[in-house]
């Protein structure tokens, strides 16, 4: 199990383990925050409640994971971007007797891990069905739901991102906050490894800050959202003289289009790029592959050929499986499927499938050769002046006008979820002068008018905190 590796990798490396801010700690200094954690919490922690880990980044946080899972605790990671009222609503759901970061506060966990004498972890307490972490996505109810993710879970998949990507003794680089899945390859892979952690701190997203941190990390290895990507992009310094030693860049949490690839090979030699999918209910990702020239010529870009260990099914409203190309909901069968929401959530997500625990996604893909494709969100089908309209296929439609770089359509609602408006977003290629009329006018020979939406010119998409397009922030600035 990869706590045994990474055990072992504590006590015995002497390499670097995490650097943030310019202050690097080895995996032997790691291992006595470790052990000074450990104990702290068994002695502090004796009803064996979940804690919290709240912060941005700090080495204190990946400590606490670590010493949480050896001391058979579950931990529950909240970034401080977070506002407050997620924040407090989560804390209810929680309910804990620890918060590191809160009322055990920073200085006191600092003044725990560097206390001179310390004490080895002398027993792994996590057992593999144990809940190893809880992360909080949106609920559709506007309350957090807390996905509980297994041991079993996280073994299988670091495992599993192990023999994918192939990495020893180098430099990965984190971009997403603890509180977001996306980071759970990071933190681990990095560990088992015995990788150094290079954690990218930009809480106010300045790039010149950003760029900086790309440069000084030397980082082998990159995980990250398209979107980031695309911001990074932005900039022509970003490329093989920033970053030399990149090889790897592994993709998650959001839809993967071309020109965010052929953009990369062209300012990068012989780098790997994989692209990945799955959801927070299915412990970080569940397929991936390696997107070459070949892939790249294809029609859509696929996520990937699941992992030995899952079963992925395209299913119809009914949960009658569909053949092959045709597009339905994504349901996810095996050893990634987390052990469901915290508390008494009602969903119609984690069901049983075939006699086996099984997670419906809400996205929607198709099966084409032992490869899946996502296509869209379930949800982003709307109803508009009668009609019943995908908006990803207006994406696609605009996506395929050979002037457009990246395209979002995102539904403007009113009273009631009733949709007001369709509205494109979109970024052009380099030099291109375009009107948004003749844009719209382009449109209108590929879709019927009802399907055509408000066009607004944008020079770049705003992030979120999980570095994924903010929808939201868009439709505000508008």
């Amino acid at each position: 199990m990869i706590l045994d590796d990474i055990l072992k990798v504590l006590k015995t490396s002497k390499e670097r383990a995490y650097t943030i801010d310019n202050n690097n700690y080895t995996y032997s200094e790691l291992y006595k925050f470790v052990c000074n954690i450990y104990h702290f919490l068994l002695n502090e922690n004796k009803e064996n409640k979940p804690v919290i880990v709240y912060g941005h980044k700090e080495i204190y946080m990946k400590a606490t994971f670590l010493a949480c899972s050896f001391a058979g605790i579950t931990y529950v990671p909240i970034d401080e971007s977070m506002p407050k009222e997620r924040i407090e609503q989560i804390v209810g759901q929680i309910n804990p007797h620890l918060i590191i970061g809160g009322n055990i506060s920073k200085e006191k966990i600092y003044e725990v891990m560097y206390a001179d004498e310390f004490r080895e972890i002398d027993k792994i307490y996590l057992e593999p069905n144990d809940i190893y972490y809880i992360i909080f996505t949106s609920g559709s109810t506007g309350i957090p739901k807390g996905v509980k993710v297994t041991y079993n879970n996280l073994n299988s998949c670091i495992y599993w991102l192990k023999e994918k990507i192939n990495i020893k003794k180098g430099v990965i680089l984190n971009q997403a906050n603890f509180s977001f899945d996306l980071s759970v390859a990071d933190l681990y892979l990095s560990a088992v490894s015995e990788s150094e952690h290079f954690v990218i701190n930009n809480l106010n997203l300045d790039f010149n800050k950003t760029f900086e941190q790309l440069k000084s990390s030397k980082a082998n290895m990159l995980v990250a959202t398209p979107s980031f990507v695309d911001l990074l992009l932005l900039d022509k310094s970003f490329g093989k003289e920033l970053m030399p030693n990149l090889q790897i860049i592994l993709f998650c949490g959001e839809k993967l289009l071309k020109s965010t690839i052929k953009k990369i090979y062209s300012r990068f030699d012989n780098i790997k790029i994989v692209n990945s999918y799955g959801p927070t209910e299915c412990t970080f990702a569940v397929a991936s592959i390696e997107v070459d020239n070949n892939i790249l010529n294809n029609d859509e870009i696929p996520v990937g050929i699941p992992k030995e260990d899952v079963q992925i099914f395209i299913v119809d409203e009914n949960l009658n499986q569909l053949q092959e190309k045709q597009i339905g909901e994504i349901l996810i069968t095996g050893e990634s499927v987390a052990d469901g929401y915290l508390g008494n959530v009602n969903n119609n997500s984690f069901i049983q499938y075939n006699g086996k625990k099984a997670y419906l996604t809400g996205d929607l893909g198709f099966i084409r050769n032992g490869m899946l494709y996502y296509k869209a969100r379930k949800d982003k089908q709307i109803k508009y002046k009668g009609y019943r309209i995908e908006l990803s296929d207006i994406e696609q439609n605009l996506q395929q006008l050979n002037y457009i770089d990246k395209a979002v359509v995102i539904a403007k609602k009113g009273k009631e979820d009733k949709v007001l408006n369709i509205i494109a977003f979109l970024i052009l290629k380099e030099k291109i002068i375009k009107t948004e009329k003749e844009i719209s006018e382009d449109l209108k020979t590929k879709m019927p008018e009802y399907m055509c939406p408000r066009i607004k010119i944008v020079k770049e998409f705003p992030i979120n905190n999980n570095g994924k397009c903010d929808e939201k922030k868009l439709l505000e600035e508008y």
